[in-house]
């Protein structure tokens, strides 16, 4: 070989050692990509435990919530029922006077426990948003760690190919 190819080779091989140095600083840079996203996917799995124990907090909820529909049932039966008795007028009155307090009490509580229902629901949405983000982003990382090995597997048979282009020149 000529002077001209081995610098040529030379200059070749010099950047391709340079080219190298700007892989594995990319690699270090997916790298700590990819440690930030592990440590989100553990937050978001962490978040979406949490959604677990509120969706069992609102079952939970869900069948007070269902008592108190046949509680307001019962105390509305019962409110019919005093209404068809004969008793004393003081009682009556004073009887579904009472009834009518228990039941806006229980529609108030009915009110707030469908509100909690529909945060819980708003809250399990988002978190599975995020969840499936963070899916499509491991896979975008995936896809360029994959990229990245086959440019490290083709810079080291550039190498090799130059290394044993040099030995057979000498």
């Amino acid at each position: 070989m000529s002077e001209i190819e081995n610098k040529e080779i030379l200059l070749q091989l010099n950047h391709l050692m340079a080219e190298n140095e700007s892989l594995k600083g990319q690699l270090e840079e997916y790298k700590f990509v990819l440690d930030t996203r592990d440590r989100q996917a553990e937050a978001q799995r962490s978040k979406i435990a949490a959604a677990s124990q509120l969706q069992s907090s609102f079952d939970n909820q869900l069948e007070e919530l269902q008592y108190l529909q046949n509680y307001i049932g019962n105390l509305q039966q019962q409110a019919e029922g005093a209404f068809e008795r004969e008793m004393d007028l003081e009682q009556q009155v004073s009887s579904s006077i009472s009834i009518e307090h228990q039941l806006a009490d229980l529609k108030q509580k009915y009110t707030y426990l469908q509100a909690q229902l529909t945060d819980l629901q708003t809250q399990i949405q988002e978190l599975s948003n995020r969840n499936l983000l963070l899916q499509q982003q491991a896979g975008h990382i995936a896809e360029l760690e994959s990229l990245l090995e086959n440019a490290i597997r083709e810079r080291d048979e550039w190498i090799e190919k130059a290394s044993e282009a040099e030995q057979n020149k000498q």
